[in-house]
């Protein structure tokens, strides 16, 4: 290869990992997440949106890649916006979709602030996802 490219493929890579929320794995953001919020117990988040300590366990050590329903979950738990919210997903390989209701209606949920399960699963259950529950 032309060294022209390389030197453009260098400074493309150097350019593009700066942010480094956007090269940070799904745990590392999760982390800065809960430091961004002074969460210093990780069991207030998972025990107030019902996740095991087993899973919790198994996401953090990076044995599994969670679950849509679990991120969303985790995001509810911490109390995320909007972004941070987006990020978190996109970690993990999942997005929110503006042309999918569930979808929308877990955004709504995030912008507005809402961030009870229960309540969450109400809306959904109103607008007919009741088999999508975050359980």
């Amino acid at each position: 290869m032309e060294d022209k490219v390389i030197k453009n493929l260098d400074e493309y890579i150097t350019a593009h990992s700066k942010n480094e929320e956007k090269v940070m794995s799904f745990v590392e953001y999760l982390y800065t997440l809960l430091d961004k919020y002074n969460i210093t117990n990780p069991a207030d988040v998972y025990n107030k949106v019902n996740i095991s300590r087993q899973l919790w366990s198994t996401i953090i050590s990076n044995k599994t890649n969670p679950s849509l329903n679990t991120c969303i979950k985790i995001a509810l738990g911490i109390g995320v916006n909007k972004h941070e919210c987006k990020y978190l997903l996109k970690k993990a390989g999942y997005t929110l979709a503006s042309s999918n209701k569930y979808s929308l209606i877990i955004r709504y949920a995030i912008e507005n602030k809402i961030y009870n399960i229960n309540d969450v699963n109400d809306l959904l259950i109103k607008y007919g996802y009741q088999d999508s529950l975050l359980i």
